[in-house]
């Protein structure tokens, strides 16, 4: 069974959805960020699973691993540093570029991607996951910084 159909792969993802609505009710910076603060990816399949389905029928849809890639390393931020430690650790470990688009087409759908066997032999390796949840749920003085420990 792929990774992205597990009962509680999807449970996260509907986690992740409803703090999404709350998310956009919000009515305070204060409340946002709390809310974005408590938005966690517990692994890159739940993350693109989720990127997919918030920005559907948005301008900023993603349907593709080229969207995402768009999505991540042209606008910065933290889906920068998830994308780029995510594509290290598959080039160093599992000697594939997922940033070549003659290795993985951008026109990929990120189903296709996310479901594809490289990644989900990623998110079953235990050195990957341990290292992706110390910057995924990193705290700096108590106070949330994911990914505030991952340089680019």
């Amino acid at each position: 069974m792929k990774h992205s159909q597990k009962k509680e792969t999807l449970e996260k993802l509907g986690v992740l959805l409803r703090q999404y609505e709350n998310y956009k009710k919000a009515e305070t910076e204060a409340e946002k960020n709390r809310i974005g603060d408590e938005m966690t990816y517990a692994d890159p399949i739940v993350w693109m699973m989720y990127k997919k389905q918030a920005y559907a029928g948005s301008d900023h849809e993603i349907n593709t691993f080229g969207d995402l890639k768009e999505h991540s390393i042209d606008h910065g931020g933290i889906c920068a540093k998830r994308m780029r430690f995510l594509a290290l650790f598959i080039k160093e470990n599992y000697k594939k570029d997922i940033l070549d688009s003659s290795e993985f087409s951008n026109n990929t759908t990120l189903e296709n991607f996310y479901d594809c066997d490289l990644i989900n032999k990623v998110v079953n390796d235990q050195e990957f996951v341990k290292t992706w949840e110390s910057h995924e749920y990193f705290k700096d003085g108590g106070k949330v910084a994911k990914w505030e420990n991952y340089s680019i």
